[in-house]
């Protein structure tokens, strides 16, 4: 599904892996050039099939973080190779900018108590080839911002990704963001696209100035709307992010009110689990990065349980049904779906309640609350708030705590 530049927002990116609802975009079995083949042969390490065994291997923890990583880290060479092999084909840009949400981590080691609660945080890097790859990475993304083959998709998304990388090493550092290195990089896209390829780019940087310097926003704006082809498109935009925004908090105030029997039976409304802080999670046993995330879930789920704690799963299953399939086909390629799945989650240690349908990306939540990415995680309070959509990896336990009053 196309989406206009600046919705790009509201995939939800944050500074970890997300499985996207994305065409790969390559050509049809039959018409498949050299080109295609090798898009093919990096993209496929990301989005994997349904049917691909290593799905389903259950591993140890540590071994499941050392594979994600030897992925990654192949994922990159390869993309890599397309990028150096094919520079007039415009897809070279949608690997660098997958790089940046799938990065290596080049894991030498682990700390000790990873394994009672493994998360990346108890994972030790090889620090020289993780600065190499971040600051080629860099470079790479400031290409693509001005690389006029580029699409709006992958241009917003390279920013994207270099803000995050900003906001990174600047908490890294104890110091506050500094936007005028990303600021300089903005001006320059002004300068070579002074038209609506710009746009994305530019209001993703406004936003980040007005939660800065609304002096400096205001001052940004300005000039915008002082450009005759952003000035309109500027306007249409903000149009456009208001009603998204209002339809989303519409969609999301209901999220409380979800109701229905679970993969194993079990009835499931989250109006009767008022009073305790609930996760709902939407997630795929073919999603790597859902799976990633799986055991930091499942040891907060066992050490705040019993104190107020719940998890809720929106699975996004793909069974592999096609159009041509019978009903008995369908049916059968569903209930080994679901099979699946089950099984995954008592492998994993998962005990709470499943929403299946084995309708992959129309999933009924999915659809209802306009999920496109995934793991897609909303954290709601004791009263069915939702106050997190970014309650991953450390940021789950401290959002716990908070709320828990511990």
């Amino acid at each position: 599904m196309k989406k206009h530049p600046l919705l790009f927002l509201a995939l939800a990116l944050v500074a970890a892996p997300l499985c996207l609802a994305q065409d790969a975009g390559s050509a049809p079995a039959a018409a498949k050039s050299p080109a295609d083949l090798d898009f093919d042969a990096f993209w496929g390490l990301i989005y994997k099939k349904a049917d691909d065994p290593t799905l389903a291997e259950k591993l140890p923890p540590r071994e499941t973080f050392l594979k994600n990583d030897k992925n990654s880290q192949r994922f990159a060479e390869l993309a890599l190779e397309f990028f150096n092999k094919y520079p007039a084909d415009p897809r070279r840009w949608s690997g660098v900018v997958q790089m940046s949400f799938t990065p290596p981590q080049f894991i030498t080691g682990f700390n000790d108590g990873f394994d009672t609660h493994p998360s990346w945080s108890g994972v030790i890097h090889d620090d020289a080839k993780l600065a190499e790859f971040r600051q080629a990475q860099i470079e790479r993304l400031k290409e693509l911002l001005l690389a006029p083959d580029a699409d709006d998709r992958q241009r917003n998304g390279a920013f994207y990704a270099l803000l995050i990388d900003s906001r990174t090493m600047a908490k890294a550092k104890g110091m506050p963001l500094d936007l005028a290195p990303i600021g300089a990089l903005v001006e320059r896209l002004l300068v070579v696209m002074p038209d609506a390829r710009a746009l994305g780019v530019a209001d993703q940087y406004l936003q980040a100035l007005k939660a800065q310097s609304p002096d400096a926003a205001k001052a940004f704006e300005a000039r915008l709307q002082s450009m005759p082809a952003l000035a309109a498109a500027v306007a249409d935009a903000n149009a456009r992010r208001e009603t998204a925004a209002a339809e989303k908090a519409k969609k999301l105030a209901v999220i409380g009110a979800m109701k229905f029997t679970a993969a194993d039976g079990r009835e499931v409304e989250l109006a009767k689990l008022k009073g305790k802080v609930v996760l709902v999670d939407f997630w795929a046993t073919w999603c790597g990065p859902c799976k990633a995330e799986i055991p930091n879930v499942v040891a907060n789920y066992n050490k705040y349980h019993d104190k107020g704690f719940e998890v809720v799963g929106i699975t996004l299953e793909n069974p592999g049904a096609t159009p041509k399939d019978t009903a008995e086909q369908t049916a059968m390629k569903l209930a080994k779906a679901k099979e699946k799945m089950l099984a995954f989650t008592q492998e994993n240690k998962m005990p709470w309640p499943q929403y299946f349908d084995g309708k992959w990306w129309k999933n009924d939540y999915a659809v209802k609350f306009g999920i496109d990415a995934i793991p897609a995680m909303f954290l709601l309070d004791q009263n069915g708030a939702i106050v997190s959509t970014e309650a991953r990896g450390p940021k789950l336990e401290a959002e716990l705590k908070r709320l828990l009053k511990l």
